[in-house]
This record gives structure tokens, sequence and C-alpha cells, in this order.
């Protein structure tokens, strides 16, 4: 009796042990605004796995956040605030060996977010801002270089044409707070 409860005893040790010792990705980051570079309290960051949400986490003062992942996976991490649009990232995991090389992958995810304004189109973040993937070649989570360059080109445009609508949004509520509620599109015609 006594061999069978150190047998036990030791078969439970060894489970802890490799359940300790499990691959990860650690997924961590800050969360700032896009203009002014501080970091956001208060944004909710959501796992999605396998297309379940699995967890949400919300970003302190610092605007700090950490996410652990497995192997074996299809993530989406999604980043979000009532006032401020919302952003996500896709992690795939599935190809990731059984024994990796190593016992975690980090990821380093910065990541900015800007105001919510009524009326401007922001379909362009209906698709991850960046996707990453397992190389085999290099044994490494990696983030696709092509698809971000693909994707930066439109959300360069995208966010050149939000700080314009912004810029006219400004002036309008200026004109209409002076009295002079024109359409700021209108220009006024000058003869010479």
């Amino acid at each position: 009796m006594r061999s069978v409860r150190i047998l036990f005893a030791l078969l439970l040790s060894l489970a802890t042990h490799n359940g300790a010792m499990a691959f990860h990705i650690h997924l961590y980051g800050v969360v700032t605004e896009q203009f002014s570079g501080d970091a956001l309290k208060g944004i909710q960051i959501r796992l999605v796995k396998d297309s379940i949400e699995r967890e949400t986490v919300v970003t302190a003062w610092n605007g700090k956040y950490e996410l652990y992942l497995e192997r074996g996976y299809d993530y989406q991490v999604w980043f979000s605030r009532n006032d401020m649009v919302t952003k996500y990232v896709r992690i795939d995991a599935r190809e990731i060996p059984l024994y990796p090389d190593v016992p975690f992958f980090e990821m380093d995810l910065q990541m900015t977010v800007f105001a919510w304004v009524d009326g401007f189109d922001f379909s362009a973040f209906d698709e991850p801002v960046a996707l990453a993937d397992y190389k085999h070649s290099v044994r490494n989570l990696n983030w696709n270089t092509d698809y971000t360059d693909r994707r930066r080109s439109e959300l360069v445009r995208v966010m050149i044409q939000y700080e314009r609508y912004l810029t006219t949004q400004r002036k309008a509520a200026k004109a209409a707070a002076k009295g002079k509620a024109t359409d700021p599109r209108k220009r006024k015609t000058v003869g010479f």
C-alpha cells in the first residue's frame, strides 16, 4: 500500500512538473493613443481562440496588458473601448510543432488606438491590422511583413482622411459657436 502511495505521489509530481513546463506564447505590450502617445487605461483586450471568446483583460493606468496563448490555435486579439476605434490582430499558432525548440515565445505587441467619430467610415479596420504565423524555415512565430506592408498604405490613407475629417468637424463646430453656421465645404466666390 505504501508503494502505491509513493508511485501515485511520483506520478502526480511528474504531471504537475510537465504542466508547469508546457509551451506557451507570452503576448504583452502597451496600448497608447495614436496621436499623443499617452498610455490608455480601460482598453479591453479580448482573446478569441478558434472563434470562441476565451478571456478579456483591461489595461491599467499604464496601458499595459499581458496574455498567455497556447500552440495549436488560431487567435484574434481585439483592442477596444467605447470611445475608441476597435482594432485587432490575428495570430495563427496552429503550425507550431508539438515540441518546439524553446519553452515559450514572447511577442511584444504595442497597439495604438484613436477616438471614434460619428459619420466616419472605419471599415478598413474590419480586417486585422497585422498577422503573425509560425515559419518552419526559422522555427519561430513571426509577424507577416508582406501583409503589414499591403495594409499599411491603406491604413495611412484612412488616417489622412480621418485627420481631414476631424479638422472639418472642428471648423464647423467653431463656426457654429460663433453663429456662422455655414457648410465648411462651401467656398466663397471671389471676383477679380
